[in-house]
C-alpha cells in the first residue's frame, strides 16, 4: 500500500516567528520609523487581502500601511527586505529535516506539503528552509484559488500524489485537520514543528 504524508508548512514543519519583530526589522531595513503602528496597519490589510485571494497581497498591504502612517518608502523595497526577514527567522528545526528525510527515503511513502499562501513565497521558504529536497509535491492555496478547509487545496494535492492512503498533519484544527477528514483523509494534529516527529509515528 502506498502512503502520501502531507504537511502544512507554517506553524507545522516551520515554527512562527514573533511576526512584530519581523517587522519592526524589515520596518528598520527600509527607514521606516512607526514600526509598530505600521505593523497594525500591515497585518490588518494583508490578511484581509490574502483571504480575498489579491493577486499581490504583500505589496498592496505594504502601500495601505505606508499610507497609514504617513512614510515615505518604497513597497516594493519592503516586501523585498519582508520576504529575506521572514525566511531567515523560520528555520527548519533538525527533528523535521530529520523526519523528513527518514520518511522521503521509506518505500511505500511520499511527502507532500499542501498550505496556505502565495505561491512562490511558500515554495522559496520550503526551500530557504532546507526542505523542498525531501517533498514530492507542494500544493499552495493561491495556486488553486482556495485556501484550506476548502476542498480545493486537497484535490490538488491528490491529484499530484497518486497514493492508496492519504494523511494530513498540521497546526490547524480547521484548516488541515477537519478539512482533510472531510475529503476521507486520516489527519493529525501536531502543535508545531516539535510534534510532527511523533505525528508521523503514528502514522506509519
Amino acid at each position: 500500500m502506498s502512503t502520501a504524508i502531507w504537511f502544512d508548512l507554517d506553524g507545522t514543519l516551520l515554527r512562527f516567528p514573533d511576526y512584530d519583530d519581523v517587522i519592526a526589522r524589515t520596518c528598520d531595513a527600509v527607514g521606516i520609523d512607526a514600526a509598530a503602528a505600521f505593523g497594525d496597519a500591515y497585518n490588518d490589510a494583508f490578511f484581509e487581502r490574502l483571504e480575498a485571494l489579491d493577486s499581490a497581497p504583500y505589496r498592496r498591504a505594504a502601500e495601505t500601511a505606508l499610507a497609514a502612517v504617513d512614510a515615505d518608502a518604497d513597497p516594493e523595497a519592503f516586501v523585498t527586505a519582508l520576504r529575506e526577514t521572514e525566511y531567515d527567522a523560520m528555520p527548519a528545526p533538525a527533528p523535521v529535516c530529520e523526519t523528513l528525510a527518514a520518511l522521503a527515503g521509506a518505500d511505500g511513502y511520499r511527502v507532500g506539503v499542501c498550505t496556505n499562501g502565495v505561491g512562490d513565497w511558500q515554495r522559496e521558504k520550503l526551500a530557504h528552509a532546507g526542505l523542498s529536497t525531501h517533498v514530492d509535491a507542494t500544493v499552495v492555496s493561491y495556486d488553486v484559488g482556495a485556501h484550506k478547509p476548502d476542498p480545493a487545496p486537497f484535490e490538488r494535492a491528490e491529484a499530484a500524489l497518486a497514493a492508496d492512503r492519504r494523511v494530513m498533519i498540521g497546526d490547524n484544527e480547521e484548516a488541515d485537520v477537519a478539512g482533510a477528514r472531510d475529503r476521507g483523509w486520516e489527519a493529525v494534529h501536531a502543535e508545531g514543528p516539535e510534534s510532527v516527529p511523533d505525528a508521523v509515528a503514528s502514522v506509519r
